[in-house]
C-alpha cells in the first residue's frame, strides 16, 4: 500500500505539469459498452463523474481557469444543463452530449482562479482532483521586463481575446490595457506563434471558437507573452496592432481588395473606378495626412478624386464601420473644405478656393453677357395664358440688365429682346410651361327616394230615423266620425240609394261612409219595413304603399383649377302685395345646379371642391296668395378622388309618421268591445337623397 502511495506521489508532479502546458492526459479503461452517467458530486477540491460502467477519458486543459472532460462512449444521462456550483475552486460544469462523429459526452469544467487538475479512475467513478496552481517566481527586473506601471501608456496586460466570424473566415482581437506593440508572428509545425513582447496575461479564453481556429494557448515567457493558435486551414491572413488592440484577419476564402476593415494604408495601385455608394469603411489613423486620407476614401468610394493644393492638414481618428459618405463629410466640415460631384469625379478643395472659382464664373458670365449682341425674338405661345407667362419670366428675373419683353394679345406672341443665352433659357421655360391644360368632366348623380305607407282599421256607424208623422217627416244622420247633418223632410229622400243599389235603402246614410273608398271595407246596414228606421255599419281595414324615385344626373366638364356650373329647372312666379294694395310679381329659380372646381394631382387623383343644389317647388304648401314654398336641398364639400372612381359626398333622410284616432266617448272605452266604437289611421313618409360624384381626366 505504501508503495502504491509513493508512486501515486510521483505520478502527480508529472502530471500536473502536463495539464499546464495544455498537453492531453488519456487514460484508456476498459469498456465494452456505453456507459451512462448517474452522478457529478462537487466538493471542495473534487469533482467526482460517477458512472454505470468504466470510463475512457480525456482531459484537455485549455487554460488555466477552464478544462474539458471528453467521455468516449458515454451518454449524459439526465445532466443536460449547466450546473452552477459556486463551490470550492469550480464555478460551473456545462455537459453537451455528442452524436457525430462517435458517441461521447463532454464536460467543460470552468474554476473561480487557476487550478491543477489529477485526474484518478476507481472502478466506474472518475475523480478530478483539484488544487491550486503554484505561484510563479518573480521575474528578475529587466530591460525586458513587464513594467508594474505604464509610464508612457503602453499595455502591460492582455485582458482580452475575442473570436468573430467575418465573411471571409474569421477576426482574432487580442486586446491589452493599454497602446499594443507591435508583434512578432511566425508559423511553427503547422501553428502560427504571436509573441508580444514586454506584457504578460490576465485573460479567460474565449467561450466558443470559430473555423478556422481549432484552439488556442498562451503562457508568460520572461520577457513576452506567447500566443499559440492551431488552424485546420487558412489562405492568408493580416496582422496589425490598432491602438490597445492587435487584430489577426485570417482567410478562408481568396482575400478581396476591399476588407471591411481599413488598415490606414495606402493602395499600392488604383484600379478602375466604379462608384460604390454606402460601402462601410472602418478607419484607425494618428496624425495622418489628410490628403492621403481622402485618396483612401477615393479608391473605397470608386470615385476618381481631385484634391486641391491648398488642402492641407493632419488627422487622427477612429471610425468603426461608417459609411465612407459620412467618413468625407466629417472630413470635409473638420477641415472647413468643400466638395463637387462632377460624373464619377470627386472635388476636393477649400471654401475659400470654391468661392473664388464662383465669383471668377459669375464675372466671366458679366462679361461674356455684356459683350454678347442683342437680338429679339418672338415666342408663340400655344396653351398658356400670354399675360401670366410675361409676368412670369419677369418675375423670374431671366431677362438681362439689357433686355425688355412686351406680349401681344391677338396673336398670342411673346417678343423679347436679350441676348442668346438669356433667349436660350427663355425658350426653355416655355416649353415647360406651354403644354395644354387637364380637362376634367365632372358627372353628378342625385336619387331621391321617397316612400309612404298607410293604414287604417276600426268601424263606422251611420243612420237615421224618421217616423211617419204625416205628410211632413224629419230624420237625423251621424257617424261616429261626423256630426248631426240636420232635420230634413222625407218628401225630399231619395227613393233609391245608388250607392248601395238598394231601392230606399240608406238614403241619408253617413256623408263619411257613403263617400269612402270601397277598397278593404265591408257595409253592413238595416233597414225596417215601414222605412222609418235606417242602421248603417262600416268595418274599414285599408293599408296603402307607395314608393318613388327622381334621378338626376348633370355633367359637366372643365379645365382645370377653372370654376364649371351647369343648371337645369324653371322658375316659379312668387306674388306679392305691396304696401299701397297692388301686386307684384317676381319669378324665383327652382332647378338643379352643379358648381365644381377641380384640381388634378400628379398621382392621378382629382381635388374637388363641389357644391350640389337642387331647388323644386311645393304647391301642396302654399301660402295665403297661393305662391308654393321651395324645398332646397344643398351639399357643398372639399373632396379627393381618384380619377374614374365615384364618391358619396352627402347624404339627406328625412322621415315623418303620424298617428290618428277617432272614437266615440265612452262606447269606445269598453274593453274589447270598445273596437267596434273607434277608427285608427297611421301613415309614414320617408325621403332619402343621396348624392354621387365621378370625376374623369380627359
Amino acid at each position: 500500500m505504501k508503495r502504491v502511495r509513493m508512486l501515486i506521489k510521483g505520478i502527480v508532479p508529472i502530471l500536473a505539469a502536463f495539464i499546464l502546458v495544455g498537453m492531453p492526459i488519456i487514460c484508456a479503461a476498459e469498456a465494452d459498452a456505453p456507459a451512462v452517467i448517474k452522478n457529478i458530486e462537487v466538493t471542495d477540491d473534487s469533482v467526482v463523474i460517477r458512472s454505470d460502467a468504466p470510463l475512457k477519458f480525456k482531459i484537455n486543459s485549455l487554460d488555466p481557469f477552464r478544462a474539458e472532460v471528453e467521455l468516449d462512449a458515454v451518454r449524459l444521462g439526465d445532466f443536460k444543463d449547466r450546473l452552477t456550483v459556486q463551490k470550492g475552486l469550480v464555478s460551473e460544469i456545462t455537459p453537451v452530449q455528442v452524436e457525430s462523429p462517435s458517441l461521447s459526452s463532454r464536460l467543460s469544467i470552468v474554476f473561480s482562479s487557476p487550478v491543477q487538475i489529477v485526474p484518478v479512475a476507481s472502478g466506474n467513478d472518475l475523480v478530478l482532483n483539484i488544487s491550486g496552481a503554484p505561484e510563479k517566481p518573480a521575474v528578475k527586473a529587466s530591460k525586458a521586463a513587464v513594467p508594474a506601471v505604464q509610464a508612457d501608456g503602453a499595455a502591460n496586460l492582455v485582458t482580452n481575446i475575442k473570436i468573430s466570424r467575418t465573411d471571409e473566415g474569421a477576426e482574432l482581437i487580442l486586446k491589452g490595457n493599454g497602446l499594443m506593440p507591435d508583434p512578432a508572428v511566425f508559423e511553427l509545425d503547422g501553428k502560427m506563434i504571436i509573441d508580444i513582447p514586454g506584457v504578460g496575461i490576465n485573460i479567460q479564453s474565449p467561450a466558443e471558437l470559430i473555423t478556422p481556429v481549432k484552439s488556442i494557448r498562451y503562457s508568460t515567457e520572461t520577457d513576452k507573452a506567447r500566443f499559440t493558435v492551431t488552424l485546420d486551414q487558412v489562405l492568408d491572413k493580416d496582422i496589425i496592432a490598432l491602438d490597445d488592440e492587435i487584430i489577426v484577419d485570417l482567410y478562408t476564402l481568396p482575400k478581396t481588395k476591399k476588407s471591411a476593415r481599413l488598415e490606414g494604408k495606402l493602395p499600392e495601385k488604383a484600379e478602375a473606378s466604379q462608384v460604390k455608394p454606402g460601402a462601410v469603411v472602418s478607419l484607425d489613423f494618428q496624425d495622418a495626412d489628410i490628403v492621403a486620407v481622402l485618396r483612401l476614401l477615393g479608391d473605397v468610394s470608386g470615385y476618381n478624386i481631385v484634391v486641391h493644393p491648398d488642402v492641407k492638414g493632419k488627422i487622427t481618428m477612429k471610425l468603426m464601420n461608417v459609411p465612407w459618405e459620412q467618413v468625407l463629410d466629417i472630413l470635409v466640415k473638420t477641415f472647413n473644405l468643400e466638395k463637387a460631384v462632377e460624373g464619377n469625379i470627386l472635388r476636393i478643395a477649400t471654401a475659400k478656393a470654391f468661392q473664388e472659382e464662383k465669383k471668377s464664373i459669375a464675372a466671366t458670365r458679366d462679361a461674356t453677357a455684356v459683350a454678347e449682341d442683342i437680338i429679339t425674338k418672338i415666342f408663340i405661345v400655344n396653351f398658356a395664358n400670354v399675360e401670366k407667362t410675361r409676368d412670369i419670366i419677369e418675375k423670374g428675373k431671366i431677362l438681362s440688365p439689357r433686355g425688355n419683353i412686351s406680349i401681344d394679345t391677338r396673336t398670342r406672341s411673346i417678343i423679347v429682346k436679350d441676348t442668346p443665352t438669356k433667349l436660350a433659357e427663355i425658350d426653355s421655360l416655355l416649353r415647360s410651361l406651354d403644354k395644354p391644360t387637364t380637362q376634367v368632366m365632372i358627372e353628378a348623380r342625385l336619387v331621391e327616394v321617397n316612400t309612404n305607407m298607410a293604414k287604417e282599421l276600426g268601424v263606422q256607424w251611420g243612420g237615421w230615423f224618421a217616423p211617419n208623422w204625416g205628410s211632413n217627416s224629419y230624420s237625423a244622420s251621424g257617424s261616429a266620425s261626423t256630426t248631426i247633418s240636420g232635420m230634413q223632410p222625407k218628401s225630399t229622400f231619395p227613393s233609391t240609394d245608388a250607392r248601395s243599389g238598394l231601392p230606399g235603402t240608406f238614403p241619408a246614410v253617413s256623408t263619411a261612409i257613403a263617400n269612402a273608398s270601397p277598397a278593404g271595407a265591408i257595409t253592413l246596414g238595416f233597414l225596417n219595413a215601414s222605412q222609418t228606421v235606417n242602421l248603417a255599419l262600416r268595418i274599414s281595414a285599408i293599408e296603402s304603399t307607395g314608393k318613388a324615385k327622381t334621378l338626376s344626373n348633370p355633367r359637366v366638364m372643365t379645365v382645370d383649377n377653372e370654376q364649371a356650373v351647369i343648371k337645369h329647372g324653371a322658375q316659379i312666379p312668387v306674388t306679392t302685395r305691396n304696401a299701397d294694395g297692388t301686386y307684384s310679381t317676381t319669378y324665383k329659380d327652382a332647378n338643379i345646379k352643379l358648381t365644381v372646381t377641380p384640381q388634378s394631382v400628379p398621382d392621378g387623383s382629382v381635388f374637388l371642391k363641389v357644391e350640389v343644389t337642387k331647388d323644386e317647388p311645393d304647391f301642396t304648401r302654399t301660402d295665403v296668395l297661393g305662391n308654393p314654398t321651395i324645398n332646397s336641398r344643398q351639399a357643398s364639400t372639399q373632396v379627393l378622388v381618384k380619377n374614374g372612381e365615384t364618391l358619396v359626398i352627402g347624404g339627406i333622410v328625412k322621415s315623418k309618421e303620424s298617428e290618428n284616432e277617432t272614437a266615440v266617448p265612452l262606447l269606445s272605452k269598453i274593453p274589447i268591445l270598445g273596437a267596434l266604437f273607434k277608427n285608427d289611421v297611421k301613415s309614414k313618409e320617408a325621403e332619402e337623397l343621396l348624392i354621387f360624384i365621378t370625376p374623369r381626366i380627359q
